[in-house]
């Protein structure tokens, strides 16, 4: 057994007393002041009166200045931040997840740092008759961590190791991962790599790890590339009696389709390995057309959207609520990111640089996150910090697209990047505390089901708008895969060549209004395109979403085939947690 499962702490202090961050730190003040004053002229401008009764702009703009001088205040000032890592006293019992919306109070928490300490931790929870569940950096909403007070849980965050990887033919290459691996760490360790590797798709954070964006379905925007379980080549689980055992499609689909996304019901996950391939570029393209002309009409705009992502390698859609002054559909604007592969081209943008920038986007949400907490207790001003967040707050990242957008412009920007780099295109985006609600449905032959489910989202967002209420207030977004081969994807199909739409809506936490919000806003989507829950994000509001997982689609059929398999690596239930019992019958 490691250190790590002693119940030593020790307490490190740190201190950042970095120059070079405190002025950028000031330079990111001076510019968002700066934009609060550009904003404040447009929206004064403008000639159109809202129905709505919010908060007077002035009393807005005064208390934001109020925000960021104390921000400012606030960075002038060292503190010392203690932390917690394995050492001598039982380590706090109390856990919570990222967004701080899941909390477990668990008999005892482990972390692990090899293979041998996850055999031990197994024995002990069998011998204790305990509940054992595993968690990462805690970055779902859904309760799918959460084990009973009485049980145990396993913070793989140690579970760090990388193996060499294995070339299986050309342009073909594995790697063998543990499951508390970063995605930077990872990205990282196949760029240094002769010749350098990549996964061809991912999640745009690279600040999680892979164990709970794996087992749990999670995708990047990759059409053609599917999921990312779907780049599973085999995976190794330790189940209920402390044994290996190493899933893959060759010696089992059945049993390696309910390995890879297993929602931790298997057992411990001790690793994946993926495949990977030569790393390749890809040309960013970012344009910010108005929101009708793509979403006006199914019949118009459906066949539209289909051409631009079956003509890309990825294509990804955001809108900002209430993103220009006054409230009207009319001159709001979408962010369309496509990405497509390229050769024989050189990068636009320097490593350097690259870092450079990543800097300046982790500033911007820091900044970010506090108007939006003061946006989220005083909702009236939404419509007014809305408009300034999306036309001036990512003028901090000196991206002029964004600045051409502020000016009503829809053209954007274009650069080539190495793919790690063009895929996390946003740091900085764990910095805000957020509320989140993903489903999956299939995409009809013109994607007119697209436009559908998107407008429904804005139209029910300024009906709700026109009363005075603002449960939206982040962004929509949405991604295009294939279907998965993994029986408990959100994802899956029996046609492989099936498109699935993956939307989205945020809003920052503590939001009033959210959860009936999309709760309304998931019931349209299931009732009319049969939408799948992502089991990352917040589902379990939904009324009535357990019995009607158990009949969508054929459903019953691969919960019983994974319930068999499940029985066969845990017949007594020690990783079984109240997420997913009542789904499975239990």
């Amino acid at each position: 057994m490691s250190q790590s499962l002693s119940p030593e702490l020790r307490s490190s202090k740190t201190k950042d007393s970095s120059s070079t961050g405190f002025r950028n730190l000031k330079r990111g003040i001076s510019e968002i002041s700066t934009a609060i004053k550009s904003v404040r002229k447009k929206v004064s401008s403008s000639s159109r009166r809202s129905e709505v009764k919010i908060r007077r702009k002035e009393d807005v703009i005064t208390e934001v200045a109020e925000i960021l001088q104390e921000a400012q205040s606030s960075a002038c000032e060292t503190s010392d931040e203690e932390t917690f890592i394995a050492g001598s006293r039982t380590p706090p019992p109390a856990w919570s997840n990222w967004a701080e919306n899941q909390t477990a109070n668990p008999a005892q928490i482990f972390y692990p740092e090899t293979i041998e300490d996850l055999t031990q931790i197994i024995h002990q929870a069998k011998t204790n008759n305990k509940k054992l569940r595993c968690a990462c950096m805690g970055h779902t909403w859904s309760s799918s961590s959460v084990v009973q007070e009485e049980g145990y849980l396993a913070i793989m965050n140690k579970m760090e190791k990388m193996y060499a990887p294995v070339q299986l033919e050309e342009n073909v290459w594995t790697v063998e991962i543990e499951t508390g691996v970063l995605i930077k760490d990872l990205d990282d360790f196949l760029r240094k790599h002769d010749p350098p590797l990549t996964l061809p798709s991912n999640v745009v954070l690279d600040t999680v790890r892979y164990g709970g964006v794996l087992s749990l379905g999670c995708h990047g925007a990759a059409t053609h590339t599917r999921t990312l379980p779907d780049l599973v080549h085999s995976v190794k689980i330790l189940d209920a009696n402390g044994n290996v055992n190493v899933f893959s499609k060759d010696a089992d689909p059945v049993e390696f389709s309910a390995a890879t996304v297993n929602l931790g019901l298997l057992g411990i996950i001790y690793s994946y390995t993926l495949r990977v391939e030569p790393m390749f570029k890809l040309r960013v393209t970012d344009t910010f057309p108005l929101f009708n002309d793509y979403f006006s009409s199914p019949e118009l705009d459906g066949p539209k959207l289909k051409a631009m992502v079956e003509g890309n390698d990825q294509t990804e859609i955001f809108y900002w609520p209430f993103n220009t002054a006054g409230l009207g559909i009319a001159n709001d604007r979408l962010w369309v990111k496509q990405w497509q592969r390229v050769e024989n081209v050189p990068v636009t943008q320097s490593q350097k640089h690259r870092v450079f920038q990543k800097a300046l986007q982790n500033l911007q949400t820091s900044f970010g996150s506090k108007l939006y907490e003061y946006m989220a207790a005083n909702p009236s001003a939404t419509p007014f910090l809305c408009c300034l967040m999306y036309s001036a707050l990512r003028k901090v990242g000196s991206d002029p697209t964004l600045v051409a957008t502020a000016q009503g412009s829809e053209e954007g920007d274009e650069e080539v990047l190495y793919a790690p780099d063009a895929i996390h295109f946003q740091a900085g985006i764990d910095n805000m505390k957020c509320l989140d609600l993903e489903m999956a449905f299939k995409v009809d032959e013109n994607f007119e089901n697209v436009v559908k489910a998107w407008t429904y989202v804005t139209d029910q967002m300024y009906l709700y708008a026109e009363r005075g209420e603002f449960p939206l207030n982040l962004t929509m977004e949405m991604r295009f895969v294939k279907a998965s081969q993994m029986m408990m994807s959100n994802a899956y199909d029996d046609d492989p060549e099936a498109i699935y739409c993956m939307i989205e809506i945020l809003s920052v936490a503590d939001t009033q209004g959210f959860e009936e919000f999309s709760a309304k806003v998931a019931k349209y989507w299931m009732d009319e395109f049969q939408a799948r829950p992502h089991w990352a994000k917040m589902w379990e509001h939904i009324p009535g979403i357990v019995p009607y997982l158990q009949e969508i689609g054929g459903a019953r059929t691969r919960l019983d085939e994974f319930e068999r398999i499940r029985k066969k690596y845990d017949p007594e239930g020690m990783f079984m947690n109240k997420t997913f019992a009542g789904l499975l019958g239990h």
